[in-house]
């Protein structure tokens, strides 16, 4: 084990625990990853695929068995349907759009295949939602003679314990036998000249690695301490180095330990059905972040409605879609606790999230290939690689203080305790959620060189969702925007309009544009005056913010608009500490 891995012991008692919960009133199962072969209107199946792809499955679960059991979860893979004479049951589904009007990024065509799949499992009495589903789809496009390569195949996956779904392509070419193939080469559309064995190890690992996600395991990256020693991880960059150990071109791809945990429990890889259906909820509590000289200790507490098997982290900078995430484990303790410790990232000066997903022993997890139920909190990662965690501890000080600061019951010791801003943050909660009374920009007084514009009035304001409001959001709580909580703001769920009289007696409007912490809309922000945009449009996505200062000198209105992308669904906006600026006593004209 490597610095911070958890020790054998705690693997032995989380294997018992698991072994313990799975014996006791069983309920086995022959579950099974459903496999499926697409094949579009106007092409034929290619020849040979049931030998070629059990070779390929065959080859991916012992990959699995060996991974696990490196972890200390020995007899537990991937469970495969196979017919009675040994290769893969093969459900062979005749598709219903042609060749030429698939592509690899439209979901809508991957959509498509999937509901011609679902039909032909239904009529086999198999109900695909309720099952794990591979798609081969026969999207490849292979000249023999020019010895040319590419695909034009969805290539994605989604999935939790209960579900899920991977689109993969195939090609007569798609063999785990010619992993270790270096003399023969092809050109591929995408990665240029390559051997065969490269070739399956970028595919054939791509099949491992789109199945991990249906599975329900997000993306990652190994440790420098990993890379050295065990190779890439899976879920990470791992699909285009499966096998390159075969070559002799490198260690090859490895399981990380967080994601043995989480399929040990799968319950294809148990055997295991009881309660597979329950869905885990957990509360976290006494939470610890500690930076040291090697990355990030965590300790806490968790309980959950079952029993939890794992708790997982993921440090994931910004700006790497979270194929640089580090991760790390721990088994928790009877009364819950837990102590992980999250390495240093090798990406530096920039935010970071850090997400805490718990695994319990039927499989079911708080989060699984995606992130949007995991608790995240943020942090900074230094020039240096240390982190920060003030970020954090802000978002962790409101979730455990708001409710009592609102009720009157926050002691005024413990108040003194949290930090500056989150102190600042609860008592704008005190102030009216009203513009009444406010004076307008226009009517500020000339002495005054700064305000925030949520201690003025504006002369229009409306949302796409909740209401108006200032300094918090539509449900009463500090306004906590990607990278911290806003001291002042206005919530502005897209579409949004905020209108505000300047008359022109103000030179500068400085803040943040952002979406939410837990918002999950993409959204326009944009900044007019006059008829005239002087900031934006900027797309903010979720987990983002832009900050802004502008030149309003002569400015008589200014206008803010948020604008959803493809609808308002989840756009939680708002704009942090807007604030007017102008030079010291300066007076109205």
């Amino acid at each position: 084990m490597l610095a911070g891995e958890p020790a054998a012991a705690e693997i032995d008692r989380a294997r018992a625990a698991l072994e313990s919960w799975e014996n006791e009133a069983p309920q086995k199962s022959n579950r099974a990853l459903r496999i499926c072969y697409w094949t579009p209107v106007d092409r034929e199946p290619q020849p040979e695929r049931r030998a070629r792809l059990t070779r390929v499955m065959k080859h991916i679960q012992e990959f699995y068995r060996r991974e696990l059991a490196s972890w200390g979860f020995p007899g537990r893979t991937l469970h495969i349907e196979l017919a009675e004479d040994g290769l893969l049951r093969l459900h062979d589904v005749k598709g219903s759009l042609k060749s030429d009007e698939c592509s690899e990024t439209d979901m809508q065509d991957g959509d498509a295949i999937r509901r011609d799949c679902a039909r032909v499992l239904r009529s086999e009495g198999i109900e695909a939602e309720r099952e794990t589903v591979v798609i081969f789809c026969n999207l490849a496009d292979w000249d023999p003679e020019k010895r040319t390569m590419g695909h034009h195949s969805p290539y994605y996956a989604s999935g939790d314990s209960r579900r899920g779904t991977a689109w993969q392509v195939d090609s007569p070419l798609l063999d785990s036998a010619l992993l270790g193939v270096k003399d023969q080469h092809i050109n591929d559309r995408q990665y240029g000249r390559i051997s065969l064995g490269k070739y399956n190890s970028i595919f054939v690992g791509g099949v491992c690695h789109e199945l991990g996600h249906a599975l329900g395991l997000p993306h990652c990256k190994e440790s420098a301490a990993e890379r050295a020693i065990r190779g890439t991880a899976l879920m990470g960059s791992g699909n285009r180095t499966y096998g390159d150990d075969l070559r002799g071109e490198g260690r090859g791809s490895f399981l990380e330990l967080p994601h043995a945990l989480k399929l040990a429990a799968h319950p294809l890889f148990s055997g295991s059905i009881k309660q597979m259906g329950d869905k885990a909820t957990a509360e976290f509590s006494g939470w610890e972040l500690t930076p040291d000289s090697s990355g990030l200790r965590v300790r806490g507490r968790v309980k959950a409605n079952l029993p939890v098997f794992a708790v997982i982290a993921y440090a994931d900078p910004d700006g790497g879609n979270d194929y640089d995430a580090e991760n790390a484990a721990a088994i928790p303790a009877d009364d819950g606790s837990f102590t992980l410790h999250l390495p240093r990232p090798e990406k530096r000066d920039r935010f970071a999230s850090l997400r805490f997903v718990v695994v319990c022993v039927n499989g079911a997890a708080t989060a699984g290939n995606w992130a949007a139920n995991a608790l995240s909190l943020r942090c900074r990662i230094g020039a240096d690689s240390a982190y920060d965690i003030a970020p954090a501890l802000e978002r962790l000080q409101l979730r455990e203080n708001t409710a009592a600061f609102v009720q009157g019951t926050l002691a005024e010791a413990q108040l003194a305790r949290l930090s500056p801003r989150v102190q600042s943050a609860l008592h704008r909660l005190k102030k009216p959620d009203s513009a009444n009374g406010k004076p307008a920009p226009s009517e500020v007084a000339g002495d005054v060189a700064e305000i925030a514009l949520s201690d003025t009035s504006p002369r229009t304001a409306q949302t796409g969702w909740g209401g108006v409001h200032f300094d918090r959001n539509a449900e009463g709580q500090p306004l906590e925007g990607p990278n911290g909580v806003f001291t002042h703001g206005l919530y502005a769920h897209a579409d949004s309009l905020h209108e505000y009289q300047l008359d022109g007696k103000w030179e500068k409007f400085a803040g943040t544009a952002c979406v939410l912490d837990g918002g999950s809309g993409t959204v326009d922000a944009l900044i007019e005056s006059d008829g005239r945009t002087l900031w934006g449009p900027k797309t903010i996505k979720p987990g983002e913010q832009a900050a802004f200062e502008i030149e309003v000198k002569g400015a008589k209105l200014l206008t803010l608009k948020f604008i959803g992308k493809g609808g308002n669904r989840s756009a939680w906006s708002a704009w942090g500490e807007p604030r007017l600026i102008r030079a010291s006593g300066a007076k109205n004209p």
